[in-house]
């Protein structure tokens, strides 16, 4: 569930009606149900649901676009079948004495630590300094995907990667080359719409067990927003590297 969710749950924001012309205005139900209707019935009974509720039109052409192409409905055959094997449970563990209660320490994975290291030089200590650069680069300065792939080729310790999209061949070598020939530990986090993308690049670089003993990858999703039939699915729209523990590198080139 949306964040904007929870909190309309909250005791203090039951029923709490904030103007959009407030700052505060983050989500409405009116809209959310307009939302709804775009998807069942399209954009004529969207366009109702607004001037019966007397909501001004929020979405663009892209976003509705957007809308479309991210629902995803609930599957109800899966959690039919679900209910199917929950009614119908294994002899062997009919008499565990657990059956249908929630055991968390059975159940739950936990979060994998950092076991290939972090750096613990405490707090930094000296002048901080900003560089921006820019795309294309001003004063002959150096190209972003330039600065970038010196920094990867110039860690020592750790190349911690979150990105939305990690497909550039040339700075996947890099890391590859970084995690393989100096031992450097590489974590790499990716939304989970990527990841085909990034598979699909690892096998074009015939990436073999020899390059990953110092690479984690995992993935993860945004929080979307939940409907009454189906789930607006969220995505990672974060880029940023941290390298060695006192570097750090935000934004894009393209």
């Amino acid at each position: 569930m949306a964040e904007s969710q929870l909190t309309c749950m909250e005791d203090g924001h039951i029923k709490e009606n904030v103007p959009e012309s407030k700052p505060e205005f983050y989500y409405s139900e009116e809209q959310r149900a307009a939302v709804e209707q775009l998807l069942k019935n399209g954009d004529g009974a969207f366009k109702m649901r607004l001037k019966e509720d007397k909501v001004k039109d929020f979405l663009s052409a892209r976003d509705i676009k957007t809308i479309r192409n991210t629902f995803k409905e609930y599957d109800t055959e899966d959690e039919e079948k679900c209910g199917e094997l929950k009614a119908k449970p294994d002899d062997s563990k009919a008499n565990s004495g657990h059956h249908s209660t929630y055991w968390p320490q059975m159940s739950d994975t936990e979060v994998p630590p950092l076991d290939l290291g972090w750096p613990n030089g405490g707090l930094f200590k000296g002048v901080t300094r900003v560089a921006v650069h820019t795309h294309p680069p001003k004063e002959n300065g150096p190209h972003i995907k330039e600065v970038i792939r010196r920094l990867i080729q110039e860690a020592t310790k750790v190349l911690a990667i979150v990105m939305d999209l990690l497909t550039d061949i040339q700075i996947l070598q890099d890391l590859l080359d970084a995690a393989s020939r100096r031992s450097v530990a590489v974590y790499i986090l990716l939304d989970v719409s990527g990841v085909p993308h990034f598979l699909d690049m690892c096998c074009r670089l015939q990436v073999g067990a020899q390059h990953l003993r110092n690479i984690r990858t995992r993935t993860v999703q945004g929080t979307g927003l939940g409907l009454s039939f189906g789930k607006l699915l969220g995505s990672l729209c974060s880029k940023y590297m941290l390298v060695d523990g006192d570097k750090v590198m935000f934004g894009s080139y393209r």
